[in-house]
């Protein structure tokens, strides 16, 4: 089993932690005492409940908010995962839920059965003791010897389960005494036979006065003591036929054992220290050496080897000493190929260039030139003077035209006044009486006809009269209204015509001066722009518009002029640069001892002389390869020589240490410490199966000396038949007495002719049987428990060996061998320590840090025997390394982690110091699970 998820809601001062276990070696760091010391109490909690009022203080509530408790996530062996959660219930332990990867959930009963089930029968005590120990636990070595720990782990293969040997055998005993108990009254036993002796008094007053009845009581007695005796006889001879069966069985194994221990005091003297293994060691040590020697041999073959061919290499070292110039020169290569390109093609613009400027000199006129064209100034500032002067002359052009146009304008507005009004006068004199009649007849008459009639209907007829003779007065007025506004109109057009013909002629006036001052204003431009002209060079036939085509056009030839004179100059540079960098190639060259090279084969040269660079650089990199090999390989024969010393020492030593002056002198004292040693293992286990056989030491010294006084085994081997058929006879014998007693209790029968002595009797007969089946049951519970309290003792002498010797190991490991065996002392039963020299020591003898060690090695010693037997559970540790020393922590870090493999381990710690050490042991090693209160 192994954790897989912790999640806490209020424990403490934790309140909403949760954290991943990984599946081997985890490390949870707390940088205060308080913080890891309630984590770990809630891993304890979490499977047997909160503690009692007690241990209050243990219980942890929850201060910082919170349901007091939390759940922790699990997996199986077999890979079934499963959560158990506890939290505040009816008692004080809390109620304990699980929910299983299925969906199910149980609780109450079911929940602490499933639990022990998953915890294979661990009590809380074991628990506590040897899967989650602190460092005050660690450090009582009486906790481990307790009975119900010994019990359940050297118990673990007997195949009883997750039941422990100790509780069988207190249940075993309980029915045991269920029904009797020595000095007891209220067990079954007594009580029947108490029933019984009432039952047996009062048929015996019946019976009193029956002489027969008496006889045949006599008879049967006779009988029954016939048979007691006969049973008396039949088990001696069982006790005989047992004793010779066990003389027979064990009779070869002391016998063997008498030859061992007379061939272990015939061999010759070794000494009593004599080096474990010590052939195989001698053996190992020199093929080790006989290796290294061929090594030593191999690395200087190389080193001969490596020497020939530095040797061989010869290195150009005026080359190398002008790397850096010929690096230059290779890298400036592509560049200075370039620059040859261009200079052909700057030669070749440089000819088109000067093409295109005779040819635009030829197009601008026959009589330009380079220096006239030259000598023009076509900059910006006569550009501008060219154009006002331009504009100037555009402008005052301009203003005569517009002077000349106004005049045109201005007469022919004259003209065009004056023949307007002639016809206007014509018109009006000709239509203004037709007007004044038509005006009369048309507007008068119909006012007045239409007032008078209006009148007329409306009111009295004179009133019509009268208003049609008003109409008529009424045209008459406006006749001669109407007659003198047009005799005033034609009066005003006049004068007004006068008027217009007076300001036309003014215009006119006005216009002819202006247009003679714009004529003067041109003449004065023309002048000023022909001596511009003149004054630069150009025809004084120009006119604006060609002027600037010119300028244009000597502003492209001058720029042609400026481009034929760079390409000039940059092709004098091209020249130069290709000169000088001939020049470094044939000083490089020179440097070399090489051939100087021509403009034509410059880059060929400069490729002989890269490739030489190269090839004396490859020469150089491999003689430095060589000769760093050659150092290499001197230092590796220097290392061998060391160490073919230090074997050749350390076989010396060894051999020294067997009290041998030679190897084959030590080989022969190896044979015999092995022969020894087989002979004291085959009589280990000749005394373990006698152990089995007789029982106690006791018991086995007395059955040597009953081997020892045996006077003839092969008549001892045949009584074994005799007795069983003495045995098979007497057993018929007892039979028959068996069989006439039931006859005569028949008799008895008989006679017993009252109603009330044959209720006595089935009553007795009643408690005859009911007692001689409590008896046989009795018999049932008292044997197996002897047998299974003799199964335990032996299979604890049987096992506890496997689990010293696993302590053993991990002992060797945590101190690199200062200590290599674990013994517990058959006379007190206390445990010692061997060192490889085999001085042994007491626990109360060594320092309080190896003490630790060697209780961290029993306890893994039993997870292990308890894993290969049951199953694995989780190894949980606090602080165990503050008392080791910084080697022994190491090594103790190492062998978790190996254990780690096999069982997940959780260690906490509030010391840095024990983190980095885990940083440092352990590759894989994830980083330590941080907590914090």
């Amino acid at each position: 089993m192994k954790f897989i998820k912790a999640y806490i809601d209020g424990y403490g001062k934790f309140h909403n932690l949760d954290f991943v276990f990984e599946p081997g070696f985890n490390l949870i760091f707390g940088p205060n005492e308080a913080g890891k010391t309630t984590m770990m109490s809630f891993l304890r909690t979490v499977f047997f409940g909160f503690p009692g009022k007690k241990n209050a203080v243990d219980r942890y509530e929850p201060l910082a908010g919170g349901v007091h408790g939390g759940r922790l996530e699990l997996e199986t062996t077999d890979n079934k995962k499963f959560s158990v959660s506890i939290k505040p219930g009816r008692t004080l332990t809390g109620e304990i839920t699980i929910l299983n990867g299925d969906g199910t959930e149980l609780s109450g009963e079911g929940a602490k059965k499933s639990l022990q089930v998953a915890l294979h029968g661990v009590s809380e005590n074991i628990y506590k003791t040897v899967f989650a120990f602190s460092l005050t636990e660690l450090q009582q070595l009486d906790s481990l010897e307790n009975d119900e720990i010994n019990a359940h782990i050297y118990s673990a293969g007997t195949g009883v389960g997750d039941v422990t040997l100790p509780y069988i055998l207190k249940a075993v005993e309980a029915e045991k005494n269920k029904i009797y108990k020595y000095g007891g009254a209220a067990q079954i036993v007594p009580k029947i036979t108490n029933e019984l002796e009432r039952v047996r008094v009062e048929i015996s007053d019946i019976k009193k006065d029956q002489e027969r009845y008496k006889a045949t009581i006599s008879e049967i007695e006779t009988l029954r003591q016939e048979q007691t005796r006969l049973f008396h006889v039949i088990d001696n001879k069982r006790r005989e036929k047992e004793r010779a069966s066990r003389l027979k069985a064990g009779r070869d194994n002391v016998n063997e054992l008498n030859e061992i221990e007379k061939q272990i005091t015939s061999f010759p003297f070794v000494i009593k220290e004599f080096p474990m293994n010590g052939t195989g060691r001698l053996e190992k040590l020199e093929e080790k050496l006989t290796e290294r020697k061929e090594e030593l041999q191999e690395c200087r073959n190389k080193i001969k080897n490596l020497s020939i061919q530095t040797d061989s290499i010869r290195i150009d070292r005026n080359i190398l000493e002008s790397e850096a110039l010929i690096i230059s020169l290779t890298e400036a290569r592509s560049a200075e190929t370039e620059n040859i390109k261009r200079e052909d093609e700057i030669r070749s613009n440089l000819t088109s260039l000067k093409t295109d400027v005779a040819n635009a000199i030829t197009d601008i006129g026959t009589d330009w030139n380079e220096d006239r064209v030259t000598a023009i100034d076509v900059g910006k500032e006569s550009f501008q003077n060219t154009r006002v002067l331009t504009e100037d002359l555009s402008s005052a052009q301009v203003k005569v035209e517009k002077a000349e146009d106004a005049l045109a304008q201005e007469r022919k507005n004259k003209e065009e006044s004056t023949k307007e009004f002639l016809v206007f006068s014509r018109k009006f004199e000709k239509t203004r009486t037709v007007i004044q009649f038509k005006f009369l007849i048309i507007f008068g008459m119909l006012i007045s006809i239409g007032l008078g009639a209006f009148c007329w209907i409306t009111f009295k007829p004179v009133s019509g009269i009268m208003a049609t003779a008003l109409g008529f007065v009424s045209i008459a007025a406006l006749y001669y209204v109407y007659y003198k506004s047009a005799s005033d109109t034609l009066d005003d057009s006049k004068e007004q015509l006068s008027n217009i013909m007076e300001s036309k002629r003014q215009s006119i006036a006005v216009a002819e001066k202006v247009l003679s001052e714009s004529k003067d204003e041109y003449q004065q431009v023309c002048r000023k722009w022909q001596d511009w002209l003149q004054n630069n060079g150009f025809s004084t036939e120009l006119d604006r518009n060609g002027i600037f085509a010119l300028i244009e056009s000597i502003r492209k030839i001058k720029e042609l002029i400026r481009k034929s004179e760079d390409a000039e100059k940059t092709l004098q540079q091209a020249r130069e640069r290709a000169h000088t960098y001939l020049d470094r190639v044939n000083n490089v060259l020179k440097l070399c001892n090489l051939e100087t090279a021509s403009r034509e084969n410059i880059f060929q040269s400069i490729h002989r002389l890269d490739d030489s660079l190269k090839k004396q650089k490859g020469f150089k990199e491999k003689r430095e390869q060589l000769e760093e090999k050659t150092r290499e390989l001197k230092i590796r024969e220097k290392t061998i020589e060391d160490i073919i010393a230090g074997m050749e020492n350390d076989i010396h030593n060894l051999i020294v240490e067997g009290g041998a002056g030679n190897a084959e002198e030590f080989r022969k004292h190896s044979k015999i410490v092995q022969k020894r040693e087989s002979l004291l293992e085959r009589k280990n286990n000749l005394e373990i199966q006698l152990a089995r056989l007789i029982g106690s030491k006791l018991e086995i010294e007395k059955f040597k000396k009953e081997v020892a006084d045996e006077s003839d085994p092969m008549t001892t081997d045949q009584s074994i038949e005799e007795l069983e058929d003495e045995i098979t006879q007497l057993e018929r014998k007892r039979s028959g007495t068996m069989q006439e007693m039931g006859a005569k209790t028949n008799q008895i029968s008989e006679l017993e002719k009252s109603e009330r002595l044959g209720e006595l009797r089935l009553e007795e007969e009643n408690l005859k049987s009911r007692l001689r089946e409590a008896i046989s049951e009795w018999s049932v519970n008292a044997l197996c428990y002897t047998l299974l309290n003799k199964a335990m003792t032996i299979y604890e002498r049987e096992r506890q060996p496997f689990v010293l010797k696993h302590a053993g190991r991990y002992l060797e490991k945590i101190t690199r061998s200062r200590y290599v065996r674990i013994i517990k002392k058959a006379d007190d039963n206390r445990l010692v320590v061997e060192t490889p020299e085999g001085l042994q020591k007491s626990v109360s003898a060594l320092s309080r840090g190896t003490a630790e060690q060697l209780y961290l090695s029993m306890r893994l010693a039993f997870i292990k025997e308890y894993a290969n037997r049951v199953g694995t559970l989780p190894l949980i540790v606090d602080d165990i390394l503050v008392n080791f020393d910084p080697q022994r922590a190491k090594t103790t870090i190492r062998l978790l982690n190996e254990v780690s493999k096999e069982n997940q381990i959780i260690m906490f710690t509030c010391h840095p110091n024990t983190v980095d050490l885990c940083k440092k042991e352990i590759k894989d090693f994830n980083g330590p699970v941080k907590i914090d209160i």
